[in-house]
C-alpha cells in the first residue's frame, strides 16, 4: 500500500499539479482537482481495516516531505488528519451497513463511494481548519472534489486492471 500511495502522490506532484497550474492558476497550491491518493487511503482502508495507517503514515510523512521541497507548505498534522479521516469514514460506514459490518461488505463495491464520500468530508473540513485556522466553504469544497476525482479514477484504474487481469487468466486457460 506505502508504493501504490507513494506512486499516486508523485503522479499528482509530477504531473497533475504543474498541469493544474497551468490551467487553472486561480486555485491555490496546497488542493489539487485530482488527488489519487486519497483513492489509495480508501482502498486500503476498505481492505486492510486500521492496519492500513503502519503502512501509509511513514509514505504521507515521506510525500509532505517532498511536497515541502517543491515549495508547497502543508502543516505537519495534515497527513494524521487525512487518515483518521478515511479511517473513521471506514469505521463508520462499516459499522452501519446492513449487514452489520460482516464480510459481506466485500461483496458490495457500492460502499468505496461510501467511504470515499465521508472520508473525504472529514478530510476536507479537518484540512481546511488547519490550512485556513478558520472553515472555508471553497476550500473545503477543493478538498472535496480533489478527493473523489481522485477515488473515482483509482476505482475505474482498479476495476480495469482487475478487468485486465481477468482477460490474462482466460487467455492462459485456453
Amino acid at each position: 500500500m506505502s508504493v501504490a500511495y507513494i506512486t499516486a502522490y508523485s503522479l499528482v506532484l509530477g504531473f497533475v499539479a504543474p498541469l493544474q497550474q497551468m490551467l487553472l492558476s486561480n486555485v491555490i497550491s496546497e488542493l489539487s482537482v485530482l488527488f489519487l491518493p486519497h483513492g489509495v487511503r480508501v482502498l486500503a482502508f476498505y481492505f486492510l481495516g486500521w492496519r492500513a495507517a503502519i503502512y501509509l503514515l511513514p509514505a504521507s510523512y515521506l510525500m509532505m516531505l517532498l511536497t515541502a521541497q517543491a515549495g508547497v507548505s502543508l502543516d505537519p498534522w495534515a497527513p494524521i488528519v487525512s487518515l483518521v479521516s478515511c479511517y473513521l469514514g471506514f469505521a463508520l460506514i462499516t459499522r452501519f451497513l446492513p449487514e452489520g459490518g460482516s464480510q459481506q461488505r466485500f461483496l458490495r463495491w457500492q460502499y468505496f463511494g461510501l467511504i470515499a464520500l465521508l472520508g473525504s468530508v472529514l478530510n476536507s473540513v479537518g484540512n481546511t481548519l488547519l490550512l485556513r485556522q478558520e472553515f472555508d466553504f471553497l476550500v473545503a469544497a477543493g478538498y472535496l472534489i480533489g478527493d473523489m476525482a481522485g477515488f473515482a479514477v483509482c476505482l475505474v484504474i482498479l476495476m480495469y486492471g482487475f478487468r485486465f487481469a481477468r482477460l490474462l487468466t482466460t487467455v492462459n486457460d485456453a
